[in-house]
């Protein structure tokens, strides 16, 4: 197990030894805490804790190791957590797998946000500058408040229909249609569409909300849906039309009609007709929405 923490203000390592060894329910004797080109350091030990020094926001680098020998380490947020609140300190650890700037804060209250961080050059050392955190936190106060939706992006959503569709479309199968620009085009469109859905169905991962931006842009995804499938060759066509109408089904089921408004208080109003379209197009999809809208009381917002 490893773990990789920032923390702010100053370093005790007596208290970084003690705090690791009560958390692993290990003797203080067990942990090794140091810098990394110290000549005594115990690297036999089953916990080891290499110090570096970084400057800006944050104060400190801890990279800590525990030998497989230790049972029932903690989770990461768990450990950073316990160790924000034995050093009284904020503790910072990184989001992944999603963007570098993207992290978690701690403070020792146990009170988590996200928080973007950056990495700058400065010099031999190391720098972090605290961008924005979604919540206050009260150990730090006056960091910029904002919303962080560049971790929705990065969270990726299941879409078995768009998965099914492409297995179908591979070379050698029975049935398989070539998969030129156009099918191609299409099956991506519909995988982020669908992707869009499994979010709204599951709840807003990974935090439990969305901008209405992205929605907007999802909904535009689904007008270039309505004309992708008429270029397309038989029976790839079909089978598009098909998935299509398995992903609006779940989408239609899970919001509502309210005529667009609560989209268009947030954006403005929909877009004009299907240019690539000729004729009247009902795009129904831009009249529904889930209850409550999942940018309503969003972090950061007044």
């Amino acid at each position: 197990m490893n773990y990789g923490f920032l923390i702010y203000g100053e370093l005790d390592r007596d208290r970084i030894a003690a705090a690791l060894a009560e958390m692993l329910a290990l003797p203080v004797e067990s942990v090794d805490v140091g810098d990394e080109g110290d000549d005594d350091r115990k690297w036999a030990a089953p916990v080891s804790c290499t110090v570096t020094p970084v400057t800006g926001d944050l104060h400190w680098h801890l990279d800590i190791y525990i030998d497989v020998t230790v049972s029932g380490p903690p989770t990461e947020p768990l450990a950073a957590a316990w160790l924000a609140s034995r050093l009284r300190t904020v503790v910072a650890y990184e989001a992944a797998p999603y963007p570098p700037s993207a992290y978690w804060l701690v403070g020792p209250d146990s009170r988590r946000t996200r928080a973007r961080i950056y990495e700058e050059d400065s010099g031999d050392d190391l720098a972090y500058r605290i961008d924005a955190v979604e919540h206050p936190l009260a150990a730090l106060p006056g960091l910029p408040v904002a919303v962080l939706p560049e971790v929705i992006r990065s969270y990726r959503m299941s879409t078995p229909v768009t998965d099914r569709l492409r297995e179908q479309s591979q070379p050698g199968r029975t049935g398989a249609v070539a998969a030129d620009k156009a099918v191609r085009d299409a099956t991506t469109r519909l995988g982020a569409w669908e992707s869009m859905v499994s979010r709204l169905v599951e709840g807003w991962p990974p935090d439990g909300w969305y901008p209405a931006e992205y929605y907007r842009e999802d909904l535009g995804t689904r007008d270039e849906l309505a004309t992708a499938a008429d270029v397309l060759p038989e029976p790839a066509r079909d089978q598009v039309v098909q998935a299509l109408a398995e992903v609006d089904r779940r989408f239609a089921e899970a919001t509502e009609d309210d005529g667009g408004h609560a989209l268009a208080a947030e954006t403005g109003p929909a877009p004009a007709g299907l240019s690539s379209r000729p004729g009247n197009v009902d795009r129904w999809w831009w009249r529904r929405i889930p209850n409550p809208p999942p940018w309503r009381d969003t972090p950061g917002r007044p």
